[in-house]
């Protein structure tokens, strides 16, 4: 059950409800910056900063890992799994390389978190962009 009441489908915290609520065996829903801080959150955890952390850590441990960039990390328990997927990168101009992790109980299908978290990210990337500043000059702002 989502710890948000979404007012609708479309604002962040509403898109990462429906998730949860379309998509079987999903406990927890979580955005994270590239840092490990958690940006939205949606489903059963009592710690979502630490669960951000954590997802943010196996991101960063994970990069000097394979050639190229680390598109999907899974760790697989006994009783609950944690699927992480690159949300956004810094290379492209609309999002920032935020993360998108996924907790699931034992019964989950892989093949449908993973459809369903690309479908997800795919729904997020105008809530994760950020307007072009306009009108400000070297020095201006401060």
């Amino acid at each position: 059950m989502p710890d948000t009441v979404p007012t609708s489908g479309t604002t962040l915290d509403g898109l990462l409800a429906g998730f949860l609520t379309r998509t079987p065996h999903t406990l927890c829903v979580v955005l994270v910056s590239p840092d490990g801080l958690k940006i939205a959150h949606a489903g059963e955890t009592d710690k979502p900063e630490q669960l951000a952390a954590s997802i943010g850590g196996l991101s960063s441990l994970s990069r000097g890992s394979v050639r190229g960039g680390v598109r999907q990390l899974i760790v697989e328990g006994d009783i609950e799994s944690l699927f992480v997927m690159r949300a956004g990168s810094a290379a492209e101009p609309a999002t920032v390389g935020t993360l998108l992790g996924v907790v699931v109980d034992s019964e989950a299908d892989p093949g449908v978190i993973g459809w369903e978290m690309d479908s997800l990210i795919k729904s997020l990337a105008e809530h994760l962009s950020t307007k072009a500043r306009t009108g400000m000059h070297p020095g201006q702002g401060r």
